[in-house]
């Protein structure tokens, strides 16, 4: 009995022991959710702001950095432009730095590199000194402080005040400006931007030491930069363009429009020609860095999420080979003319294109000075306007054949010319004579009479000796403008390059001679471009197209071969002039005439040619210094039946008279060089 009550009492007192034991463990769990709650109602509630900032501060944040630019190649792959790789010191900027922090790295980063200060300014060192004597500053300016306290004066106000007394105070050692230079370039850079510090001549133990000690260089970082590399020296190197440097960033007067495209204010871009035209191609994909900032918008983590890439590559239309070979031609003939008596000749220019599809295959071109420095100049194939003479006799026929003035295989007399009032007009061939011709032994012979007499027609009248001329031409000069127009004379070829001009066109409304002369060729101006255009549209039977000198745009490849093909430029059909195939053919007789009849202005030069070739020359009076020259034009295709080069020259203000000069022969070079390569 006494045993059962005691076991009894011990179970009981198990029991209760467990239940203490739980009612322990349920209280401890309790008051940790308790607590846990009340943790997580603080956090969220009394913190949640807090956090909220945190977060923010912590956030990702994607900044591009630059990558080289796309390459540029001619049409048989070779490469002429291309980027060579440097080394760069660079500085990021936190979104809490504060100018101590700045003027701190710049003094440590001053200790492991040479800074050039060249480009401090007056301005640099006393913004430098100000920063770094600040108990100068409080002593200095007290009482403008106090005024500008009191809004007595402005802060631009006190800020002239305080450099007009810091001025004469401002001495710098050789070590302080250099630091001075590095603080220069760190603060003039936008937060969680890189801003370039050095990247030229940056020493293999330069790069190491910043390398080393990146650690106590907050911000600090050393990457590779890049500049244009020329592969054919100054070959071409005004069409290629400019790049703006890192200094420069954007173009000042483009800011805004680049900052809304994405560009950061450093970035550099086209500035020129091919570079500014193609700026969208040649860019490329930025380098994308992902930085993790704290509370205090220090970077405290960084890494790539995008490697970025090159540019896409351009392929020209242009052939470098026969570039240069035009290049030394125009040169060896520039010598020859120089030699004959030519000295008073200032420019010779040449294009050579594909007259089926527009493909700019050569724009070459020389300045010669008058102590007779020569100077390239093959930009001014487009940018330069002259008169160009007979050469443009086809798009007067054509024009003529079109307003029903004149028929083909039409008669008519070469004689001089007078009008009312003492003016006489007269072909160079013919002084004195009469000589019947018809429209293509009018293009052999370049007869001017022909052209006049046509013009006159288009006006509305026939010729008489002695006769008045109308006094309102205007409508017939709209009219033969129009014609040229259709052809690319006097209006834009549609290249794809910038700065192209259209040539000058005069008033005709109260001088019909002008109008007689626009037939001709001495009236209005034209660009080599032009010229070139003109005589692709006769050569291809009638299709404007729009020259261009870029061919290919293609995705970069990682190796120096050219990577796939993302767009290819067709030249485009601006319009088709309005002659039939019947009169095109009837020009390009006449064009035949002029290089192959031994009474043709261009048989000399032309009729040995390796193929058989056709065109026209010119000559244009001008003045220069008041004194009377002459510029000599040849245009012109080949092969005759089927053409895959067209060209055009002008030599600008040869000496009078010109003709025995052998100006004709570079077209006949350009000719036989191309075709014997080829073959």
């Amino acid at each position: 009995m006494l045993r059962r009550l005691k076991k009894e009492s011990n179970e009981l007192r198990q029991k209760r022991i467990t239940q203490r034991r739980l009612n322990v463990v349920f209280i401890a769990v309790m008051t940790l959710m308790t607590l846990l709650i009340l943790r997580l109602g603080y956090l969220q509630i009394v913190k949640s702001e807090d956090y909220k900032k945190a977060v923010a501060s912590n956030e990702n944040i994607v900044i591009n950095e630059s990558v080289p630019r796309g390459r540029i190649y001619d049409r048989n792959g070779k490469l002429l432009v291309d980027n060579t790789a440097k080394k760069s010191i660079t500085y990021t900027r936190g979104r809490m730095t504060t100018t101590g922090e700045l003027l701190d790295t710049a003094k440590k980063l001053s200790r492991v590199i040479d800074m050039p200060t060249d480009k401090l300014t007056e301005m640099d060192k006393q913004t430098y000194f100000i920063q770094t004597h600040p108990e100068l500053v409080r002593k200095l300016m007290k009482k403008e402080s106090e005024q500008f306290q009191n809004e007595m004066i402005t802060q631009e106000q006190y800020d002239k005040l305080l450099y007009q007394k810091i001025a004469p105070r401002v001495q710098l050692s050789r070590k302080e400006l250099e630091v001075a230079a590095i603080y220069r370039e760190m603060s003039a850079g936008s937060q969680l931007t890189p801003q370039t510090i050095k990247n030229d001549h940056v020493t293999e133990k330069e790069y190491a030491l910043v390398s080393q000690n990146l650690a106590q260089l907050p911000g600090v970082n050393t990457t590779m930069d890049w500049d244009r590399k020329y592969l054919y020296g100054s070959t071409l190197r005004t069409l290629f363009g400019k790049v703006t440097s890192k200094e420069e960033g954007l173009p000042k007067d483009n800011v805004d429009y680049y900052l809304a495209r994405g560009y950061a204010r450093n970035d550099r871009v086209g500035q020129s020609y091919l570079e500014y035209e193609y700026e969208d191609v040649l860019r490329g994909r930025k380098k994308k860095m992902r930085y993790v900032t704290d509370k205090s918008g220090q970077i405290t983590n960084s890494e790539i999420i995008d490697p970025g890439s090159r540019g896409n590559d351009l392929v020209l239309s242009i052939d470098i080979d026969l570039q240069q070979k035009i290049e030394k031609m125009i040169d060896k003939h520039i010598a020859i003319l120089r030699s004959e008596g030519a000295k008073t000749m200032d420019k010779v220019l040449v294009v050579v294109q594909d007259p089926n599809n527009g493909d700019v295959l050569a724009l070459a071109g020389r300045q010669i000075e008058p102590n007779g420095k020569i100077s390239d100049y093959h930009y001014g194939t487009f940018t330069s306007q002259y008169a160009v003479g007979s050469s443009v006799k086809g798009a007067t026929l054509l024009t003529g054949y079109h307003q029903h003035a004149i028929k083909l295989n039409e008669e008519m007399v070469d004689e001089p010319m007078s009008f009312a009032g003492g003016m006489t007009k007269r072909s160079y061939f013919n002084q004195d004579g009469k000589v019947t011709i018809n429209d293509k032994e009018a293009l052999m012979h370049s007869s001017n009479v022909y052209m006049f007499k046509t013009a006159l027609k288009i006006a509305g009248t026939n010729y008489s000796q002695g006769m008045t001329l109308p006094k309102d031409i205007s409508a017939a000069g709209r009219i033969l403008r129009t014609g040229m127009n259709q052809f690319g004379l006097g209006v834009k070829t549609g290249i794809d390059l910038p700065n192209e001009v259209v040539g000058q066109s005069g008033k005709l409304t109260d001088n019909a001679g002008n109008y007689l002369d626009l037939a001709i060729g001495q009236y209005d101006t034209y660009t080599p471009l032009q010229l070139s255009q003109y005589i692709s549209t006769i050569a291809n039977d009638g299709s404007r197209i729009a020259p261009h000198v870029v061919k290919e745009i293609r995705t970069p490849s990682k190796t120096q071969t050219l990577g796939p093909v993302k767009e290819v430029i067709n030249g485009k059909v601006l319009n088709k002039i309005n002659s039939t195939p019947a009169e095109i053919k009837q020009v390009k007789s006449g064009f035949n005439m002029v290089f192959n009849q031994i009474e043709g202005t261009g048989y000399n030069s032309f009729h040995d040619t390796i193929v058989q070739s056709a065109g026209k020359t010119g000559t244009a009076e001008v003045f220069q210094n008041g004194e009377s020259r002459v510029n000599a034009t040849y245009i012109g295709y080949a092969p005759m039946d089927k053409p895959e080069i067209s060209f055009s020259i002008i030599y600008s203000n040869q000496p009078v008279p010109p003709p025995w000069l052998p100006g004709g022969d570079l077209g006949k070079d350009i000719i036989n060089s191309y075709f014997s390569t080829k073959k």
